[in-house]
């Protein structure tokens, strides 16, 4: 149990609206891994925490009653609340956020499909936060990256110095989180947002880099599964 102050509490995003389609048949959030699904495991990462007030799932309607059914054991009740996702990220996320109690000062958003993210992960994020306003984890890029033309071919290869994957968690104040959301909506300057640190960098705001992992790895295709059940295996 992670103990912390109360005026650093914080509420969970989970965005589970998403169709994958890059993983093939099925809803990957209730593919078993070890024992327990993939949401199960998301979410209990964080269900434990005594930082952790309130949990938001931004989801399709029909899947309310069986996510709710599936987490029974996993959350303590009054703490989950399910909100309708959107065709986009941006959009699960600012439903999501839109439902979080005005009297809780931070959020972590974080994938759904995200389930083997270590503590020490968590715990960076939250405390780069908790400092800063806005944190992301990170890792070194550690490929050669090439760009490739419509024809399929090279067409360069790209300087990866200073370059860095962006992971979950990420954490923000709430506050300035929903006033930046509300701030590109009526600029309609949310086009191409793909995570959520995103929307603070284009209002010109700081976010702290905290470790990522590489272990800390999004079930994104079929072959995902079996990468997080050999990281399982290994204890």
């Amino acid at each position: 149990m992670v103990t912390s102050h109360p005026m650093n509490r914080f509420a969970l995003i989970l965005p589970a609206a998403g169709s994958g389609t890059r993983f093939g048949a099925g809803d990957k959030l209730l593919v078993p891994l070890a024992g327990r699904s993939v949401l199960q495991r998301s979410v209990a990462l964080f269900a434990d925490r005594d930082d952790i007030a309130q949990i938001v799932i931004p989801t399709a309607p029909d899947r309310f009653d069986a996510y709710r059914e599936l987490l029974a054991s996993c959350i303590v009740p009054g703490r989950l609340t399910f909100v309708p996702g959107g065709s986009e990220r941006w959009q699960s996320v600012h439903n999501g956020l839109r439902a979080v109690h005005a009297n809780i000062p931070f959020v972590a958003i974080h994938d759904a499909a995200r389930p083997l993210t270590p503590r020490s992960v968590i715990d960076a994020a939250f405390q780069g936060a908790v400092a800063t306003g806005g944190s992301v984890p990170v890792v070194l890029e550690p490929a050669t990256l090439k760009r490739i033309g419509p024809d399929e071919k090279v067409v360069a290869t790209v300087d990866r110095r200073g370059l860095y994957q962006a992971q979950t968690p990420q954490c923000f104040e709430r506050a300035r989180l929903l006033e930046a959301f509300e701030g590109l909506i009526a600029q309609n300057r949310l086009a191409g947002i793909t995570d959520d640190a995103e929307v603070f960098e284009r209002m010109g705001w700081p976010v702290a880099a905290t470790p990522g992992c590489v272990t800390n790895l999004k079930i994104t295709t079929a072959e995902d599964t079996e990468l997080a059940r050999a990281i399982l295996a290994l204890g």
